[in-house]
């Protein structure tokens, strides 16, 4: 059952052009983008692991 599934498998398979995505905008406004969207997710997420371990830290003197 696996062979019949890896032979009617196409590796190589063209893209159309119709499937494609049409830039809608220049690529170094796309990289500023998602520099900015990088150093947004890497602030919320060192912002929450900070409050993680603050809030484990209090948790632990307030049982111990």
């Amino acid at each position: 059952m696996f062979y019949i599934q890896l032979k009617n498998r196409r590796w190589n398979k063209p893209t159309s052009p119709v499937n494609q995505a049409v830039p809608t905008c220049k690529p170094s406004e796309v990289e500023a983008i998602n520099q900015k969207s990088f150093e947004f997710a890497l602030n919320k997420t060192t912002e929450y692991i900070r409050n993680t371990k603050q809030i484990c830290y209090l948790e632990f003197r307030l049982f111990f």
